[in-house]
């Protein structure tokens, strides 16, 4: 296991490493996927096409959890991020050598793997390289990273198509990819065979992490919560611009007006936990995150003009910043490090899934019932998950 951790600072060498590791990997995903899925659409003229793009991408998670898990907290954490990496700026090379559908969905796979394993390293290193009492913080310095991006990296691949065409924007993500990976050669992180001195076997850590998703109390209570969290939003997600259109009868342009609502409640949300001096316990987060998701979405069903709409998706966004913060620092802290990485990658597919699947029966039920009414149901969802979560506090840790 990892000890020696680093002293808390206010600015420390690590927060700033792991944050612009983040920021440029999360930069280059948007770019790509914006680009790639324009130009997709062009080459084949088909949303079936773009549609798969998409489906690819999630086909890895579905293979690889376990393995990637086991590998994750067998191996040199800093080494896998610089790696995967590494690997994502070769397969948007590819592209520059041919472009094609082909070659498009076989980036699509690689970066759908490298996204999975990116993200539970990240999650597992973390606590390793972190202040306790700094975890929430940096968790939330990467959650306003993403929303920076999510705001600004359409119009930046945009420019770039505009600019320098396809193959530049491509150019551009390789650039980034790379930068991202150089950043990892400076995070300070002492490199400890986390995995349990028993397990000899990788075939063993493999099943003793499945086993501890099934039979850790306070995993399957973190499942089931981020689970009634992500059906809620995957429900209506999707729909909003439906609800937007046809419900209240305001111009599609309204949709880019309440995501930049949300983005700034995020960032605001984010900036409030990075500035408290004593940090707010993971439990607090989860439970006022969801209820301001959960309140949130059930105004969103009754209102009827841009003002409120835009008002609850600012809500949404402060909730977004709260909720899944507390559920993944609940997860670094209460957890031994030596197993992150399997827990990570086995509960973010199953809660991946359920979303999915959300998303889909939400679109079946909106041929038969009022979008209103879907909005409600997922608004309940959501503050039951909350009322669920007060009971972490009474569940033993690992």
């Amino acid at each position: 296991m990892i000890s020696n951790k680093p002293t808390s600072k206010p600015i420390s060498k690590n927060t700033v490493c792991m944050f612009l590791t983040y920021f440029f990997s999360s930069l280059g995903a948007y770019i790509f996927d914006i680009g790639i899925i324009v130009e997709l659409y062009k080459i084949s003229g088909s949303t079936i096409a773009v549609g798969g793009f998409f489906i690819v991408q999630f086909i890895p998670s579905l293979i690889l959890t376990p393995i990637a898990g086991a590998l994750i907290d067998r191996l040199n954490q800093k080494y896998i991020l610089l790696f995967v990496n590494i690997l994502r700026g070769a397969a948007v090379a590819l592209l520059l050598v041919y472009f094609s559908i082909e070659t498009i969905y076989i980036t699509a796979v690689i970066l759908g793997i490298c996204d999975e394993i990116s993200s539970s390293t990240i999650s597992s290193i973390i606590p390793q390289t972190t202040p306790s009492e700094d975890i929430s913080k940096i968790n939330s310095v990467l959650s306003t990273t993403d929303s920076v991006n999510m705001i600004f990296g359409p119009a930046i691949a945009g420019l770039l198509i505009t600019l320098a065409g396809i193959y530049g924007s491509i150019s551009a993500v390789i650039f980034t990819f790379i930068l991202a990976g150089l950043m990892i050669l400076f995070i300070e992180y002492k490199y400890g065979k986390a995995v349990n001195e028993k397990s000899k076997h990788f075939i063993t850590e493999i099943k003793e992490g499945l086993e501890i998703v099934t039979k850790s109390k306070l995993v399957k209570k973190i499942i089931l919560i981020w689970g009634f969290l992500l059906i809620g939003i995957g429900a209506t997600g999707s729909l909003i611009v439906i609800m937007l259109s046809d419900y209240m009868h305001l111009p599609t342009e309204s949709y880019g007006w309440i995501m930049t609502a949300e983005g700034i409640g995020l960032v605001i949300g984010s900036v409030l936990i990075i500035r408290k001096k004593k940090p707010y316990h993971h439990y607090d987060l989860i439970v006022v995150g969801m209820i301001l998701l959960g309140v949130s979405l059930m105004i969103t069903s009754f209102a009827d003009n841009l003002f409120v709409v835009s008002g609850a998706y600012l809500l949404v966004g402060l909730g977004a910043a709260s909720a899944p913060n507390g559920i993944r620092t609940t997860l670094q802290t209460e957890l031994p490090v030596e197993i992150l990485g399997r827990v990570f990658t086995t509960t973010r597919f199953i809660i991946n899934t359920l979303r999915t699947l959300s998303i889909a029966i939400a679109s079946i039920l909106s041929k038969f019932m009022s979008l209103r009414i879907i909005f409600f149901i997922a608004a309940c969802f959501i503050i039951y998950g909350a009322f669920s979560s007060r009971g972490l506090k009474r569940i033993e840790r690992v």
